[in-house]
């Protein structure tokens, strides 16, 4: 290594004068050229809304209005959260609600009755009291069933399933009361007749019939 090379090397791995530095930084301080301070930007205030201020006011009416009633309805959306998450998380308590909810719109929405038409009923009268005048007591009542549930089905198929027998048909609770009752006697003097092996007389069959016109035609 030459003595040159080894004053550069020497000159550069010495450190930077203090002195020259402070001297460099204040030239470009001086320097006019050069700027330092950046002017502030002015931003104008602009006016709040006239209909910002019409909602504040209405809000803080709203909140003087409740008052204290700020702590009921902290109770009520806690009981709210607390139904909410209990029927979504308990499927027992779900269905519960939901039959009782079913209840109360079919019994809202229930039709006064369900009944075939005048015209419907007296045809089908006059072709079951042939039968029973030939002492067919057994198939009039029969036919006086079968009639009925092909009635319901027009009426309401939902009610009548292939799977569905006559007695669970009876039960449904889309039945009004009144049709229930008699369809239900109906039922059980067929299935006398069908699985008791007892056939039905004169007097099982002027009841179910008497039962039917009742009914179906509003008679006494």
């Amino acid at each position: 290594m030459t003595a040159r090379a080894s004053m550069e090397a020497a000159s550069a791995a010495a450190p930077p004068d203090p002195a020259r530095v402070a001297e460099a930084h204040r030239a470009i301080l001086a320097d006019k050229s050069i700027q330092f301070d950046l002017p502030m930007r002015h931003i104008e205030a602009r006016e709040t809304p006239e209909w910002l201020k019409a909602l504040g006011r209405a809000i803080a009416r709203f909140v003087a209005w409740v008052g204290d009633g700020w702590t009921v309805i902290g109770w009520i959306a806690a009981a709210v959260v607390v139904a909410v998450l209990l029927f979504a998380l308990v499927p027992g308590l779900r269905d519960w609600v939901l039959s009782i909810v079913r209840r109360g719109r079919s019994d809202v929405d229930e039709t006064p009755q369900w009944a075939p038409t005048e015209r419907q009923a007296r045809a089908l009268l006059e072709e079951a009291d042939a039968l029973a005048a030939g002492g067919r007591y057994d198939e009039a009542v029969h036919l006086i069933l079968f009639r009925s549930i092909d009635d319901i089905a027009a009426w309401r198929g939902e009610l009548v399933r292939p799977s569905s027998t006559s007695r669970d048909i009876a039960r449904a609770e889309g039945l009004p009361g009144e049709a229930r009752g008699v369809f239900a006697r109906i039922v059980a003097a067929v299935e006398r007749s069908w699985f008791g092996g007892r056939a039905l007389e004169a007097g099982d069959w002027e009841a179910a019939r008497a039962d039917y016109a009742r009914f179906a035609l509003k008679t006494a």
